[in-house]
């Protein structure tokens, strides 16, 4: 059976008081697959770290399946983790890396057998078994490790950035391997990746980290089309959402760029911050053809079904998605945008906390106006 993960609170602070995890809170349901995303250096392989075991956690609490996990070793955990560089043994075959852990164990060799053959077929390994990891590819590489997690049946599987070394293209057949994994083993899984796209299309539920801290924890489509603060909405999505900073003023927002107005709906949401200095986002797609906004064309990508157009506002660089049929401007047109209302985002500005001797400690991002 699948098991619920508890993580109440999580600190990690390392020698000399750096801090690199603040403050963790997170509910895993049973069966649940949890991806954790950020730019590189942002805690989340720490906190996965901590949740195998292979960092003590500084303060807060962990429970696998109910069981206080917060200073048990990690052989004790009942957890199987899947690393970026595989970590297979190479003068053993496929068959024994798959079956070390149970061989450790001294499971009996008809068992043994039985769950490596079943773990093999689910992963298309049965005509590699007696192969040597470098006789092997990238992607089957990454199986047999994945194989070697699924033999154990742990209570949970953790992943720290599992495809990270491979090409664009395998990586995008072994993600639908994992989702299909997840969906016959009804496992519990937490997955850490910096590839947005990943934690997008594999997750149930994402948790977006910045600089130690949790920015965000929901749906795929929550953080895409309602996302927390500024830091998200510039993280999630590619390309990431265009910002612009101004005014609210006399049922407009106004910057150095351009004077928008805004609708009933807008000024209703916007009517604590009139006077005051925010933050309008707007994704490359909900960018309308036709608006107040000057756009000066710079270049454009045609995708085949879709192009990105590239463009500055005033001096400010924005992107554009949308159907084909915006392939046919030019570098050096102008044209004049809008932002569709109803996708429209605002919020506060970002604040910045520094030490005693001035260095950045922490950016907090903007909170998005509801």
């Amino acid at each position: 059976m699948p098991a619920s993960v508890s993580i109440q609170h999580l600190d990690k602070i390392y020698d000399g008081g750096v801090q690199a995890v603040w403050d963790f809170n997170l509910e895993v349901a049973p069966g649940e697959f949890i991806v954790l995303v950020g730019p590189s250096g942002c805690g989340k392989s720490t906190t996965l770290r901590m949740v195998a075991g292979l960092e003590e956690i500084t303060k807060g609490k962990l429970l696998i399946d109910g069981n206080d996990c917060t200073v048990k070793p990690a052989k004790n955990r009942d957890i199987a983790m899947v690393f970026q560089n595989y970590a297979l043994y190479g003068h053993m075959t496929v068959y024994e890396n798959m079956a070390f852990s149970l061989t450790l164990r001294k499971e009996n060799k008809e068992i043994i057998h039985r769950k490596v053959m079943a773990a093999a077929e689910i992963l298309d390994l049965k005509s590699q078994l007696n192969k040597k990891p470098k006789q092997l590819s990238g992607g089957q590489r990454q199986r047999v490790a994945m194989g070697r997690a699924i033999v154990r049946n742990p209570k949970v599987f953790l992943f720290d950035e599992p495809l990270s070394n491979l090409d664009a293209k395998l990586r995008g057949s072994m993600r639908r391997e994992i989702m299909l994994l997840h969906k016959k083993l009804n496992a519990t899984m937490m997955y850490v990746t910096h590839d947005q796209t990943e934690a997008l299309t594999l997750a149930d539920r994402i948790v977006c980290m910045s600089m130690g801290r949790v920015q965000q924890i929901g749906k795929p489509i929550e953080l895409y089309e309602s996302p927390a603060n500024t830091f998200v909405a510039t993280f999630i999505g590619l390309p990431p959402m265009n910002m612009f900073e101004g005014r609210v003023e006399g049922g407009s927002f106004k910057c150095s760029l351009f004077d928008y107005p805004l609708n009933d709906k807008q000024r209703e949401k916007l009517k604590d911050y009139d006077g005051k200095e925010v933050i309008l986002g707007v994704r490359p797609e909900n960018v309308t053809r036709s608006g107040p906004v000057k756009l000066l064309i710079t270049n454009n990508e045609n995708l085949g079904m879709n192009t990105l157009v590239h463009g500055k506002v005033g001096g400010k660089k924005i992107v554009i998605c949308k159907f084909a049929e915006w392939c046919n401007y030019k570098p050096g047109d102008e044209i004049g945008i809008g932002f569709n209302p109803d996708m429209t985002h605002f919020f506060e500005l970002p604040v910045q906390e520094f030490d005693a001797n001035g260095k950045l400690v922490n950016e907090i991002p903007g909170k998005a106006i509801r």
